[in-house]
């Protein structure tokens, strides 16, 4: 399948889109966000896109500020510098690119660009969220105090390229600043928008308790938590050996089916009587 990628400049930094097409254009398209430490085509986006696009969805795969990557690949400097903040306008953007060629538009966040979506859930018709971490950051009060004396964090290693990887002090006093968490909790409690929220059960990064509670948040009565059995944060796949696992190939039939529920067949959003749209 051919694809269309493209780099639109955002302020300092880069977003990247890459677009898998179908042949019914114009009726619904997915907005697919990857988490930390991934971008555009890492593990199992492609398979992910691939199938949204076989069942009828178009897909616009997003490389956020935070991915690193930019028209000249990877760079660890842009990665170390990129905030949340960075990275919603980067998704402003995207949304605004992709809304323009469809009439429905769903999200589909992976961990982190699960709760970036649904920051932004009342420019979407549809929402998935894929693994969600309950709350940006995961850090202990003594890594909070190291980082701020050297003035970065260590972030592991690259999947792609293997090198070591940091975050600069700015994604801290950005998350800080603008109190992300606290707009996090209030997004999801004023959100209107039809949400099914997918995790592993096996999940050590962002347990299935997280989705739970993020369930429990979330204000619109069209709510669905779906939990996939024997697997965890990714679903079985991990970068460099994009294969279906059977519990991502569960993760995205639930997906699909909820989108094309949301969406009807002529593209106009779906919703439920009894939950007007925003």
């Amino acid at each position: 399948m051919e694809t269309i990628l493209d780099w639109y400049s955002v302020g300092r930094s880069w977003l990247g889109v890459e677009h898998y097409p179908t042949r019914d254009a114009g009726s619904c398209a997915a907005l697919v966000v990857h988490g930390f430490r991934a971008w555009h085509r890492w593990g199992f986006f492609p398979i992910v896109a691939r199938s949204l696009v076989e069942r009828g969805i178009a897909a616009f795969v997003v490389a956020l500020p935070s991915s690193g990557y930019g028209p000249d690949g990877f760079s660890g400097e842009r990665f170390a510098r990129a905030t949340v903040s960075d990275d919603l306008a980067a998704l402003a953007k995207a949304a605004e690119i992709v809304r323009c060629r469809c009439t429905c538009l769903a999200g589909l966040g992976h961990s982190r660009g699960a709760l970036l979506l649904a920051l932004v859930c009342t420019e979407l018709d549809c929402l998935a969220m894929w693994s969600p971490p309950r709350r940006f950051g995961r850090w202990s009060e003594r890594q909070l105090i190291v980082w701020r004396s050297l003035g970065a964090a260590p972030a592991g290693t690259h999947p792609e390229t293997g090198q070591p990887l940091a975050i600069g002090i700015e994604y801290l006093d950005d998350l800080e600043r603008n109190d992300y968490n606290a707009r996090l909790d209030a997004a999801l409690a004023g959100c209107r928008t039809p949400t099914c929220i997918v995790a592993g059960e096996h999940d050590i990064v962002a347990p299935p308790s997280h989705a739970a509670e993020l369930h429990a948040l979330l204000g619109t009565t069209d709510r669905h938590l779906h939990i996939v059995s024997g697997t965890g944060h990714t679903f079985g796949v991990e970068h460099g050996t994009p294969a279906v696992s059977p519990a991502l190939a569960e993760a995205i039939e639930t997906t699909a089916s909820f989108f094309h529920r949301c969406c009807r067949p002529s593209g106009n959003f779906a919703t439920p009587s009894n939950e007007p749209r925003p």
